[in-house]
């Protein structure tokens, strides 16, 4: 992992347009839908030198140029300022900023008569990522997030989507950089964060991190593995929402005979599971523990086949009418463990609670609801094994 220090320095906001920092511009348009738009990996840097990803979308072919404004004297410089089609690998490489004042450029994306814009922030005032590593998303409060690993290289993500007309956060990542997979993926979910759509099977690079730091799943996985969605395409139906579940990184090497069955059995249980609940929220995620098989991507990186898969469930019910949750501030759980294989039977067999998930996972899950309802009353939801999810 020699160059991890360099990838990192370059990872950290924004699909498009981000919540923090970024100022991203709409693409210029002449009909509904704008054929380019471009981002960057990360939105505002310290006076350091470094570099970012550049990353840019489009059917068609495409030039960069950067923006200095007022300054006449160009501080950055791109990889490459020509392409076709989606690319998230280029590099935006920038100077240290020597008198210490903020300063800004803007990276201009153009396809024929369309562009889109973004903007790069150096200077003072970068906020740290409490208990996370350079580069990486800011950690934040959201009841889906387990406690944040601060080890083995790990990197935390998240992105964002307009999902039915409302610009949200949909999910987000514990990468394994080595192992080439996701430990977790977390997301809430409901009835207005599934949205309207239909699956689009629109493969695809996640513009997090650079293609060779990802798996290549255009044409699936060697070896005869399911490429394995961790949120199924089905809970993220608006357009933009479901493209990213195609992304490298929400999937894993998984057999079929599981993926396929017992799986989705319960995905679809999870599903209805969230109707009945004002919001669920979802950790799925693997282990890789022992592993000692590996799958390919299109590009003949090793990916760390699972040993075994898991979920676990946190449901709020504000008026308290659904198991527990008349005790407990709203709040009732669940959790699953499935070894990589196939399983017959009611996927219920598979059920325990969050406190016996964690002992086989070593994971915290839940990391926010303590402060959310009470260290007790969480500790109650965790060990609890209510009737209602049965």
């Amino acid at each position: 992992m020699k160059n991890l220090q360099i990838f990192k320095v370059a990872a950290v906001v924004t699909t498009v347009c981000s919540l923090f920092f970024v100022s991203c511009d709409k693409p210029e348009q002449t009909s509904v839908y704008a054929p380019v738009t471009v981002s960057l990996s990360k939105s505002q840097v310290n006076n350091d030198g470094g570099s970012v990803f550049v990353s840019v979308q489009t059917d068609g072919k495409w030039t960069l140029e950067l923006d200095f404004g007022q300054d006449t004297s160009p501080w950055a410089t791109l990889s490459e300022t020509s392409g076709s089609k989606d690319r998230g690998d280029v590099f935006l490489r920038y100077e240290m900023n020597e008198d210490k004042e903020g300063r800004s450029l803007t990276v201009i994306a153009r396809s024929g008569n369309y562009k889109s814009e973004c903007s790069l922030v150096q200077g003072q005032g970068v906020p740290v990522n409490p208990g996370g590593q350079a580069g990486e998303d800011p950690y934040a409060g959201w009841l889906e997030l387990p406690a944040i690993n601060t080890s083995d290289n790990r990197m935390f993500f998240t992105h964002y989507a307009d999902i039915g007309g409302k610009y949200m956060r949909s999910w987000s990542y514990d990468w394994d950089p080595d192992a080439l997979v996701a430990i977790w993926v977390a997301y809430p979910l409901n009835e207005s964060l599934v949205g309207s759509g239909s699956r689009t099977n629109q493969w695809g690079l996640d513009p997090k991190l650079p293609r060779d730091m990802q798996p290549v799943l255009y044409k699936g996985f060697s070896g005869g593995y399911d490429r394995g969605h961790q949120l199924p395409s089905a809970d993220r139906l608006s357009y933009k929402s479901n493209v990213q579940t195609f992304y490298g990184t929400n999937m894993t090497p998984q057999k079929g005979e599981l993926n396929q069955n017992a799986w989705a059995s319960l995905e679809g249980r999870v599903r209805d599971w969230a109707r009945a609940l004002d919001t669920l929220y979802v950790v799925t995620g693997c282990s890789v523990e022992g592993s000692k098989s590996y799958a390919y991507d299109n590009d003949g990186k090793a990916v760390t086949v699972p040993t075994g898969y898991f979920k676990a469930l946190l449901g709020y019910k504000k008026n308290g009418t659904i198991g527990i949750t008349g005790s407990t501030g709203g709040y009732t759980a669940c959790a699953f463990w499935f070894d990589h294989k196939a399983y017959s039977g009611d996927v219920m067999n598979q059920a325990m609670t969050v406190s016996e998930l964690e002992e086989i996972t070593g994971l915290d899950f839940f990391a926010n609801l303590p402060a959310k309802v009470s260290p007790s009353i969480a500790s109650r939801v965790e060990n609890t094994r209510d009737s209602w999810w049965f």
